[in-house]
């Protein structure tokens, strides 16, 4: 065995040693490297899940957002249809509502679904759901009492929830909102310092791999555009809701135009009243065509022009027309018909000078009934939401007008005498205080006049019940066409008349007394084939002030001059002036 040689002269031992040792530094640099490598990697991997929980997150929060517009514009929708069948009655608006309430219940769990881990949140959502719900019982309110009670409860509800307003279900959504927006400002805040911290650690392992920087940045790039198209999609979704939430709101609008024109149209006393809040609602609601009402007189054999907007307005309101020259009050249905282009126009329109025009009649039926035509006529094609707003005014109009129709027939079934159409005692006794009130005011007269048909009863057993009737009616028209417009005439009961003279003195009262009994002598009543045997009245006249200053007094003393009146042996003109002297006088002898 050899012995180790000793070292050489000169020779470094540390050299040797730094020489033996190299591999080893370069090892751990090595290691240190990858070690640097693994952990920026490790952090780059961190950081970038942060990103993505972040990027999921913000995501989510835009997701909220979306599904509580979309709650707020069912809800929305759901009370525009329960209004509209309110008013209308219509089935399609029923089944809408029900598909837009279906629509609530969805949006609602979906939303408790996506703010579950959010305590706050979840509590927001609940006074979300207990507001919903008690909009809700507004809602079926109205569609059960159209149901149930009819049309006219039905309109109250809508009045009622007209003056409420959304505005529990839109505070609890704001507050649902803007928590979210603060999450996502958050979030966002969040991703952005992330994304600043991936630059960075990608930055920093630049010396290390380029081909990791290059992975980072692409790997950034690519969920950054990812990110962006999302939110774009988002953004446009709530563009898209937002316009369909202002649409609801027009919507809205025109409902509530809708319930006040009603409301006012159930408060009008007469026609001419209702025309005039026509004239100002209707406008306004069918702003973008010219159009005009046009009702059936009371012969059904004409239609006048009542009342007219826009800009071919005038040529359409001032038109007067035989109901057949309408299609839509021929075919009792709107002319013409959705889709219906190649319908003809209807001869009135053309009349008028509608030649190139859209148009659009809508007849105003109401308990089978035809009262008048809507007509509308524009430029371009009418949209079909304007057809249908126009039908629902109409169906409001002709309601409105059937039940002015109904008011006007009963005021006058109880206050006229349904024999001689002249005003009946009822009507009598509750005007005369008022004229009187006028007399003393404008210290003026005011004569009774009171009528006795002459052995009326002898004229009944006669000549018969139905001759006596013609005798009735004849003298009822005898005493209307012998009075002014401000005077009143009245059948006080079975033969007896009276006639209320306004700014008349006594003499002139029994002037008119005298005419009107030479007018009875003369009166020819035609029966049958043949004509009735003559007849007189005898008449007792009585004036305010110095007979009387009460209403019963007048009555009395006309009445007490009548009966001096048949004293005197009847076809008299007997005056309350000569009761005082009766008592000293000899009865003089009356006309045959």
């Amino acid at each position: 065995m050899r012995e180790p040689q000793a070292p050489l002269p000169g020779m470094n031992l540390n050299r040797v040693s730094r020489s033996t040792g190299l591999p080893r530094r370069v090892l751990a640099m090595a290691a240190v490297a990858l070690l640097l490598i693994v952990a920026l990697a490790a952090a780059v991997f961190q950081t970038a899940q942060r990103y993505r929980s972040d990027e999921k997150w913000t995501l989510h929060s835009y997701q909220v957002r979306e599904q509580v517009l979309q709650l707020v514009n069912h809800l929305h929708l759901a009370e525009m249809e329960a209004r509209s069948y309110g008013l209308t009655g219509r089935e399609i608006s029923f089944r809408q509502y029900g598909q837009a309430i279906r629509a609530v219940d969805d949006s609602t769990g979906q939303l408790a679904t996506l703010v579950s881990d959010n305590p706050q949140q979840v509590a927001a959502v609940g006074q979300l759901r207990d507001a919903i719900a008690a909009r809700r019982e507004q809602f079926e309110a109205i569609l059960n009492n159209y149901r149930l009670q009819g049309a006219s409860a039905a309109h109250a509800e809508v009045v009622a929830l007209v003056s409420q307003s959304t505005r529990p279900v839109d505070d609890v959504a704001n507050r649902i909102l803007a928590r979210e927006a603060d999450l996502l400002r958050t979030r966002e805040a969040a991703s952005a310092r992330n994304g600043r911290t991936v630059a960075l650690s990608a930055a920093v392992a630049l010396g290390g791999s380029l081909a990791l920087l290059l992975a980072a940045f692409f790997t950034v790039g690519l969920e950054q555009h990812r990110r962006r198209r999302s939110e774009r999609a988002l953004e446009q979704s709530t563009v898209d809701l937002q316009a369909a939430l202002q649409e609801a709101n027009r919507s809205s609008e025109t409902l509530r135009r809708l319930s006040t024109l009603a409301e006012l149209l159930q408060n009008c006393r007469d026609l001419d009243e209702a025309i005039n809040v026509i004239e100002r609602a209707l406008p306004p609601l069918l702003s973008d065509v010219s159009g005009a009402l046009a009702l059936v007189n009371a012969s059904r054999n004409i239609v006048e022009g009542r009342m007219h907007w826009g800009v071919r307005g005038s040529d359409l309101g001032g038109a007067i027309f035989a109901p057949d020259d309408c299609w839509a009050l021929r075919r009792s249905q709107p002319h013409p018909g959705d889709g219906d282009h190649a319908a003809p126009i209807c001869p009135h329109l053309t009349q008028a000078g509608v030649t190139a025009d859209h148009t659009l009649c809508l007849p105003l039926n109401s308990q089978g009934q035809v009262l008048g035509v809507l007509s509308l006529c524009a430029a371009a094609v009418i949209a079909t939401d304007t057809r249908r707003l126009a039908a629902t005014a109409a169906d409001q109009l002709a309601l409105a007008l059937a039940n002015l129709q109904l008011q006007a027939s009963l005021r006058t079934q109880s206050i006229r005498d349904p024999l001689t159409n002249l005003f009946n005692r009822r009507y009598l006794e509750a005007s005369l205080p008022r004229e009187l009130l006028r007399a003393e005011r404008r210290k003026g007269g005011l004569s009774v006049l009171m009528f006795d048909l002459d052995h009326f009863k002898r004229y009944n057993d006669t000549q018969g019940h139905d001759a006596g009737d013609a005798l009735l009616g004849a003298f009822g028209a005898l005493l209307a066409q012998s009075c002014r417009g401000e005077d009143m005439p009245c059948r006080f009961g079975g033969e007896e008349f009276t006639l209320i003279l306004t700014d008349a003195d006594h003499a002139q009262a029994r002037e008119r007394a005298e005419a009107i009994r030479k007018a009875t002598a003369e009166l020819v009543v035609r029966y049958r084939a043949g004509t009735l045997p003559p007849a007189t009245v005898s008449i007792g006249v009585a004036t305010y002030p110095e007979h009387g200053a009460t209403p019963e007094a007048l009555l009395r003393m006309a009445d007490q001059a009548l009966y001096r009146a048949k004293q005197l042996g009847r076809n008299v003109v007997g005056s309350a002036n000569d009761l005082a002297r009766a008592a000293h006088t000899q009865p003089a002898q009356g006309g045959a």
